[in-house]
């Protein structure tokens, strides 16, 4: 994928400058949010075809009125997604499952007052975000190489650490000092958002996922938690942790130059 930082101009713009993902693929990268102008958007994307340019958006599924338009246009599936929720409890809970043993890992919470100081963490987090979290819808795309999508997820997890992206991290640890998972959380008032979540391959089926989303059950707030249609083994897990789908959605990828992948 070419790292060119070519500009496009136009009058109008109906969509909005996504600054995070510019930054690792290198050219200008776009998010298009609803409501907008078919007809602002058709003069945007002329204008980006020469490339090299990326736009994304999201739809509540194949029948929402803009998903055949968005298509005709040259926008294509990446993935489709389910939201999920777990309600608020009223009270502490019993653990759902018992503790993971001692001499396996253990569990810490970092919250971003201190995250700048955990620097060590920091480099683990990255690196097994960039090895694991291979399902992304970045991944998913074949426009997007593997490198630049292992990137993301890697500058995803580390912007915590930078104070750019999330209230609190959770990470599963070994007695020897090495990350084996991690939760990065968006957290307010009335409830927390799983952001990224991560286990190493050698500690899947070790407990570690749900270690980490037991220590983020708090009393009084919900959690909410976004996941992939077709990954069956995460949507089995969330609804064996109490969580309930509520909505669905696609998200649908746009190149510069790609006009007729469906």
């Amino acid at each position: 994928m070419s790292m060119s930082t070519a500009r496009f101009e136009t009058t109008e713009t109906t969509t909005v400058p996504d600054d995070f993902l510019s930054g690792v693929f290198g050219y200008p990268c776009r998010f298009l949010a609803h409501p907008f102008d078919w007809n602002v958007l058709s003069a945007e994307l002329s204008a980006m075809s020469a490339g090299p340019a990326f736009v994304w958006t999201k739809v509540t599924g194949r029948d929402d009125p803009s998903f055949a338009p968005l298509i005709d246009l040259g926008f294509t599936i990446a993935t489709e997604e389910i939201t999920y929720e777990r309600p608020a409890a009223s009270k502490m809970h019993e653990p759902l499952i018992p503790a993971p043993p001692p001499e396996d890992f253990t569990v810490r919470k970092i919250m971003q007052a201190e995250a700048a100081g955990e620097a060590a963490i920091a480099e683990q987090v990255g690196a097994l975000a960039a090895r694991n979290l291979t399902t992304s819808r970045f991944h998913q795309d074949p426009e997007i190489p593997d490198n630049i999508a292992a990137e993301i997820k890697k500058r995803w997890a580390v912007n915590f650490f930078k104070g750019l992206r999330g209230q609190e991290m959770i990470v599963a640890m070994t007695p020897g000092g090495r990350i084996v998972g991690f939760n990065q959380l968006l957290s307010g008032p009335d409830g927390k958002v799983i952001d990224l979540i991560c286990t190493a391959g050698d500690y899947r089926r070790h407990g570690v996922a749900r270690a980490l989303v037991e220590a983020m059950i708090e009393p009084g707030k919900q959690i909410r938690v976004g996941s992939q249609a077709n990954n069956d083994a995460a949507n089995k897990f969330y609804i064996s942790m109490g969580f309930q789908p509520v909505r669905s959605s696609i998200c649908l990828h746009w190149h510069a130059g790609n006009r007729s992948r469906a």
